[in-house]
Order: C-alpha cells, then structure tokens, then sequence
C-alpha cells in the first residue's frame, strides 16, 4: 500500500499540468492577436471543436470610421505603423542578450537614435549629449559597449556607422573570402560606383574572374540593413479600441464588431450530460465542451485586459486626446502593470499588433509607449517636430529659415537640438530644403 501512494501523487500532478497548459497557451493566444487574426483563430477552433458555437458580426466599416477623402491619413497611418513594428521588433530582442539594466538602458536609448536605413550615424558627440539628457551613465565607455551590443541585433549590419561599416558587419571573419571582402568595402567601392573593374582588380592583386566572384557576394549584402524588414508590406493597421475626449475626460470601448461571438454549443451540453447516452460519448464531449470553454474564456479576458490596459494608458493621455501627437507623454509597461497588477508582458501582449482610433487617425497603441526611448529634449520628438512645422508655416517664403536658424529659433522656444536632428526631422516632416523652399518675386 505505501509503495502505491507516491505513483498516485505523481501521477495527479501531471495530470494537472496537462489540463492547465493548453488553457494558459489559449489565453496568451487570444490576448496577443489583433482583432483580425483573432477573428481568424476563432474560425479556425470552430472548424475543430463541434462544441464551439460561433456567430459571425457585422461586417466590419470601411476605411475606420474616417471620410472618404482620408485617403492620405490612412496611407501615413501605415507608414508610421511599419516604423513602429520596426523600433517594437529591434526592442523585442533586447531581454535576448540578457544585460545588465544600466547597459539595456543604453541599447534601448541607441535603438532610438538609429536612422531609416538602421545605421547609427550621429558622431559620438551628440549621442553623448543626448545620453546625458536622457539620465544615462558611463560616457564613453558605455556608448562603446552599446554599440556593440547593438550590432549583436537582427538584421546584420544594424548599427553600423556609415554604409561600409554596415557591409563589413554582414561579413563573417571566418569566410574564406573574408580579407579580399573587407578590402573591397574599405577600399574599392568609389572606384567600382565608376565601373573602373580592371583597376580594382589589379589594385587588389586578383584577376578579373576573381573581383567578378567577390561582387556577387557583395550584391548580397545590404548598405541599408532594414531594407529588406522595410520591403515587407505592413500589415493594414486596425482599431481595435476607440477612444474619444468627453468633457474632461473620454470614453473608451473596444472593437466586437470584427470579431465572432463564440459560446458553448447548448446540444452539445444537453448530450454530454445526458445519462442515456454512451459514456464513451459523454466523456468525449465533455473534453471538447471544457477546451471550447477555455476559448470562451480567452475571449472574454481578453476583451477585459485589453480594456483595462487602454483605460490606463489614456487616463494619462489627456493633452494628447486634447492636443494631438505632439502631446504624447512618456509612458511605460511597468507602470501600466503596476497600477492595473499585471505582469509587464501581459501588457505588452495586449498591447502589440493593436490599433486605436483616435481623434487623430488610427495609432498603434504600442505608440504610446514608445515616448520614452525617442531621441530629443526632454519635451519629447513629437514637439519638436510639431514646433519645426510651425516655424516653416509662418516663415517668409522669398527668405525661409536655413537649418541652422532653424535650431536657433527651437531653441528660443526651448528645444536644443542639433542642426543634422533638425536635417532629419524636416526630412521625415516632407519639408524641402530652404532652397527649394523659397519663393521667387512678390509673394
């Protein structure tokens, strides 16, 4: 009898375990998925489980909720969707490297201050500016080993300072090819820009057969390492919560209408617990009645966290509700999972891949907490970029602002900023040159 009873026991615990897993996996699931895949994983369940009952909604609206004439707000909506899931991708293998805290603030900060193409090429100088604004320590040393941290990141070449520097990055030291490679980037590439092969060939001690094998491996690598991330087409961005200002305050509720409603199949109930039938019968329906349940469930806390986590995030988005982008205020998931008793990931689960419609646009909701890691003053990107249009629009278009008066008049308002931050901003604003913006004659 003695030798019975610890099999049992083990045996009740895996049991246990087994029952729980596909339970917990189901909710993740569900919390992670935007309204459309979601819609998609709860038909595909249906199709499997004959306990799942499922009601398809309303269609959902075209073009979110906007005018027919938006066409322009939606096509800017998924340019800064894909910048987004850029930045959310790099940042999410961060915890990867497993760092120390000071130094995963320190890649966090430079993942930030990575250009369009994923090269870091503010000089040291500014980025160490911006890193003392920031509250970072360390200096020099520090920047260093951020640096290579980031360049440990996915796409190769990410990172690097100018275009060759991200070319040598995708090479491996252990090719054989690797020191005719490394020469070629350092070297040759204004030559070869020219088509002067021969030259090359013989400047570099190898015969034109030989350059002509070193450029097909070259045509593989890429001076623009988020080109290829960047190529991809962004998924079409999607509320799946609506927020509005009221008064003070604002309301709040998420999309039902592009998801199933799914239940418990009442038959099938009705035969699970009917003694009539085989119990073979009942006990396998019974399974069938317990997994489409926890698909119930998963739905419905699923709608409740994701409530929850909006509520939280535009309780302290007032000005932005009031103001518009610009106004974004820096926000945090730990914060966000302290206050509603949450663990950070799941709040970055319900927060990744989600929409918002906003009085503004559609925004990814992930936006709202990225404030924290943009490069800039401390009054945040968005009000720079707000203040830099300002100055362009009121500008006297037969003398318009250089750059440089440019940063003189952001800092007159506060904003110190460097002349190539100004450069880049303008840039991402569509704002052309003073040169091609002057106007010629009366005007």
């Amino acid at each position: 009898m003695p030798p019975d009873r610890p099999r049992y026991e083990l045996g009740q615990r895996v049991e246990q375990q087994q029952l729980l897993l596909p339970k917990l996996i189901q909710a993740v699931e569900a919390l992670e998925l935007p309204a459309g895949e979601l819609a998609a994983w709860l038909r595909e369940a249906f199709q499997h489980n004959e306990a799942l009952r499922l009601r398809e909604s309303a269609p959902p609206r075209a073009g979110g909720g906007g005018a027919a004439g938006d066409q322009d707000d939606w096509l800017e909506n998924q340019a800064l969707a894909r910048s987004l899931d850029l930045s959310a991708a790099l940042f999410e293998q961060v915890p990867w490297l497993e760092l120390s805290p000071e130094r995963e603030r320190w890649l966090r900060f430079l993942i930030a201050c990575l250009d369009e193409r994923g090269l870091l090429s503010m000089p040291d100088e500014e980025l160490l500016l911006l890193a003392e604004s920031s509250g970072l320590a360390g200096a020099a040393q520090a920047l260093g080993l951020a640096v290579a941290d980031l360049q440990r990141l996915e796409p190769r070449g990410l990172g690097g300072r100018t275009a060759s520097e991200a070319l040598l990055l995708q090479l491996d030291p252990g090719e054989a090819d690797y020191e005719l490679l490394a020469n070629l980037i350092e070297t040759h590439l204004p030559a070869l820009e020219r088509n002067k092969r021969p030259q090359v060939a013989k400047a570099m001690g190898v015969d034109l057969e030989t350059l002509e094998r070193l450029l097909g491996r070259l045509s593989n690598l890429r001076a623009d390492p988020l080109a290829s991330w960047r190529d991809e087409a962004a998924p079409i961005l999607e509320a799946d919560l609506f927020v509005q200002p009221v008064g003070d305050g604002f309301e709040l509720h998420c999309d039902r209408g592009r998801v199933p409603e799914v239940s418990l199949d009442p038959r099938i109930q009705r035969l699970a617990s009917d003694a009539d039938q085989p119990r073979e019968l009942r006990e396998y329906l019974r399974g069938r009645l317990e997994r489409a349940s926890w698909i119930v469930e998963a739905v419905g806390q699923r709608l409740r966290t994701l409530e929850r986590v909006g509520r939280a995030v535009f309780a302290r988005q007032g000005r932005f509700l009031r103001e518009g982008p610009a106004a974004i205020r820096p926000l945090t998931m730990n914060q966000v999972a302290e206050e509603l008793g949450l663990h950070p990931s799941t709040v970055s689960r319900a927060v990744a891949g989600k929409g918002v419609q906003t009085p503004y646009g559609i925004l990814p909701l992930r936006r709202f907490f990225e404030a924290e890691f943009q490069p800039g003053s401390a009054q945040g990107r968005g009000e720079i970029a707000a203040a830099l249009g300002e100055l362009v629009a009121g500008e006297d278009r037969r003398r318009p602002l250089s750059d440089e008066e440019l940063v003189a008049a952001l800092g007159a308002r506060g904003f110190e900023v460097a002349r190539r931050t100004v450069a880049k901003y303008r840039g991402e604003l569509g704002i052309p040159s003073s040169y091609q913006r002057r106007q010629h004659g009366p005007g």
